[in-house]
């Protein structure tokens, strides 16, 4: 399947000279399954659904667009394997030069694998930073297919070079044993919310275990099947779009978002409802995350129990 390119610029949003966000696509597709490719394609899909957007939220009662929001050229990573000495380097430098210039980077994928650049850029500019990992599976297995940076490794490849990075996971459903064993041997940095126990514990539950400083990392295979049907490793028993927002709202509003990214976006020829769910759930959670910019979260306090 091929993705016809309908826009350069998500949203089809005006450049700028100064933008305060900007959407980095990156189509990096190694280490999928062969009867699951196309997460090359979700970067492409996702801007091409973008213009259908309307730039004014009727959450927010803002234009979103106003906060200005740039996308940058493809970035294309090389294979990276166990023998790579600078795994997801362009990534890494793209992310590095975006905050540096003073935009918060949001990276489109592609693999969940390449986060491990993203993350690198970020930790080295912000060291207390914690991240928030939205994903169906934990992603913590040393190797797979003989390789240490595929996208089920992603998270203990993330750990090892960072041993002191707090990881927040929500929406864990798919796990192994051996992931399980890694996880009780790393308890004090990782901490799991299983789409189980999502009844049983709140935002705020999920607050505290963050520091200020958030990078969110976001695979929407997370989403329950019925709504994100596009994924590579769909699983069922996924988060609701509305359960989602909440938890991203909620950051946003008492956390700083330092960096995003948005992977494993697998587009099916014909079916479209996915692509304007992925689209929005990003447009909205720029928007959320320069709310008080935008003039909203201005009477928000921060609960006793999420400092």
């Amino acid at each position: 399947m091929s993705i016809v390119a309908e826009t350069n610029y998500f949203g089809n949003i005006t450049q700028l000279d100064e933008p305060k966000v900007l959407i980095i696509p990156s189509p990096y597709e190694y280490t999928t399954s062969h009867d699951s490719k196309g997460t090359k394609n979700g970067p492409q899909a996702i801007l091409n659904a973008s213009t259908k957007l309307e730039s004014f939220d009727e959450e927010l009662w803002q234009d979103i667009s106003s906060i200005g929001i740039n996308t940058s050229n493809f970035i294309n990573c090389e294979f990276v394997n166990n023998r790579s000495s600078q795994p997801f380097n362009e990534i890494e430098q793209a992310v590095r030069n975006s905050v540096i210039a003073g935009s918060l980077p949001v990276v489109l994928g592609g693999e969940h694998s390449l986060s491990y650049g993203a993350i690198k850029a970020i930790y080295d500019l912000y060291p207390d930073v914690s991240i928030l990992y939205f994903n169906a599976h934990s992603n913590l297995k040393d190797s797979f297919s003989n390789n240490k940076f595929n996208s089920a490794c992603t998270c203990s490849r993330i750990t090892e070079a960072m041993p002191d990075l707090k990881i927040v996971q929500v929406g864990i459903r798919s796990i192994s044993k051996d992931e399980m064993i890694y996880l009780e041997n790393n308890e004090s940095n990782i901490e799991v919310y299983f789409a189980k126990d999502k009844n049983n514990c709140s935002v705020a539950d999920i607050l505290t275990n963050l520091s200020k400083n958030i990078y969110i990392s976001f695979s929407f295979d997370v989403l329950d099947t019925a709504i994100m049907p596009s994924v590579t490793r769909p699983v069922p028993g996924g988060y609701s779009f509305e359960y989602t927002l909440d938890i991203l709202k909620n950051t946003c509003a008492f956390k700083e978002i330092v960096g995003m990214d948005f992977t494993e976006f697998t587009p099916v020829s014909g079916l479209h409802a996915p692509d304007s769910l992925a689209a929005k759930l990003i447009y909205k959670t720029i928007g959320y995350s320069h709310a008080r910019e935008l003039g909203v979260f201005e009477g928000e306090t921060v609960a006793e129990s999420v400092v």
